[in-house]
C-alpha cells in the first residue's frame, strides 16, 4: 500500500469524524466547501487539456452571450437579488490566498 494511500485514508477518516459531530449548518459548510474543491480541480484539469486558442474561441463565445440584452437583464437581476441578500445579512465576506482562491473562515 502506497504512501498517499495510507494518508487519504487517514485524512478520510478525520474527516469523518470531524463531520459527525458538526451541526447542521457547519455540516452543510463543509459541504460545500468540499464541492468547491472539487470544482477547482476539475477547472484545473479542463484548463490543462484545452488549447490556448480554444480557450480564446471559449471567451469569446461567452463575451458575445453575455453581451446581449438578454444577458444583462438577466446579469441585472442576479446582481439585484445579490444586494438583497446582503442588505439582508445573508452574506459573509470572502478572503482569497496570493493564488487568489478562497481561504476557508
Amino acid at each position: 500500500m502506497s504512501t498517499d494511500t495510507i494518508a487519504s485514508r487517514e485524512y478520510e477518516r478525520t474527516l469523518i469524524k470531524i463531520a459527525r459531530v458538526l451541526p447542521f449548518p457547519q455540516m452543510a459548510q463543509l459541504v460545500d466547501f468540499a464541492r468547491f474543491l472539487q470544482g477547482q480541480i476539475l477547472s484545473q484539469q479542463l484548463t490543462q487539456s484545452e488549447e490556448p486558442s480554444e480557450v480564446e474561441a471559449d471567451n469569446a463565445r461567452w463575451d458575445a452571450l453575455l453581451a446581449t440584452p438578454q444577458a444583462q437583464t438577466v446579469l441585472e437581476q442576479l446582481a439585484g437579488e445579490a444586494l438583497a441578500e446582503h442588505r439582508a445579512g445573508r452574506t459573509k465576506p470572502m478572503e482569497f490566498n496570493a493564488e487568489g482562491r478562497i481561504v476557508p473562515k
